[in-house]
């Protein structure tokens, strides 16, 4: 059987996604041992994608293959009972030998969350604080360079990867009160390049670089041009549509 899952987690007590050397705490580490006791053998999981040490989740979707044959609501809870309580299981699908969480995936959609106002440390893992004032006219007009199919290698921090090619299809900036919230729906994106996004649009905010130097930032292929990034804690995978 494939069982395909959809998993929110809290990502603050976790060294990302992906499981690490070291026997560092992570996601995929801790939902591999959950199904090692229910399966009674070493189930590997196939996620959609990676998230770094911080980053949160609402969407996260992965697969795994098993001979035991269960109820999805009995394999979710199966596994929610066994989990730590910053890890759900939102959603088991028992789908076709086929299908593959990554590769299958058509496009994702990730927020990023700044916050203008008073800090509030009960808040401070899941949101970025920021104590300037942010122009977010500006901030749009930056945004709407980077919309379509480009190639994002200024905004990437892997330079090993040989396609950075990637299809933006809206970068929202919505503000409400004192939170601003940024929607990015693409149909993938390169290591980091949220965050750098997103730092980079905070400078266009402060005035301290133009909205039309994003095409130039784009076009020049070179991190150099983009320094900045955000932290992790403000960036959530949302969404992933198959």
């Amino acid at each position: 059987m494939r069982y395909k899952c959809t998993v929110a987690y809290d990502g603050s007590a976790y060294h990302g996604f992906q499981i690490q050397e070291n026997n560092l705490s992570t996601i995929q580490a801790q939902i591999e041992q959950v199904l090692k006791i229910i399966t009674k053998e070493d189930t590997r999981i196939y996620p959609a994608g990676r998230t770094d040490t911080g980053v949160h989740a609402y969407g996260q979707v992965f697969h795994f293959d098993t001979v035991i044959d269960m109820k999805e609501w009995n394999m979710k809870n199966a596994i929610n009972s066994r989990l730590p309580r910053d890890i759900a299981i939102q959603k088991v699908e028992k789908v076709a030998d086929s299908f593959h969480s990554r590769y299958d995936a058509k496009s994702k959609i990730y927020h990023y969350l700044i916050d203008l106002g008073p800090y509030d440390p009960l808040k401070q893992q899941y949101r970025y604080y920021y104590n300037h004032h942010l122009d977010i006219m500006l901030m749009r007009e930056a945004a709407s360079y980077l919309i379509g199919e480009h190639d994002f290698k200024s905004f990437t921090k892997n330079h090993q990867i040989t396609n950075t090619v990637r299809n933006l299809f809206q970068l929202d900036i919505l503000k409400e009160q004192n939170l601003i919230t940024f929607r990015f729906h693409g149909d993938g994106f390169l290591h980091n390049m949220v965050r750098i996004i997103v730092g980079m649009l905070i400078e266009v905010g402060r005035k301290k670089i133009k909205p039309e130097e994003m095409e130039h930032i784009l076009s020049a292929l070179n991190r150099t041009k983009a320094p900045k990034i955000a932290p992790p804690n403000g960036l959530y995978l949302s969404e992933i549509r198959y």
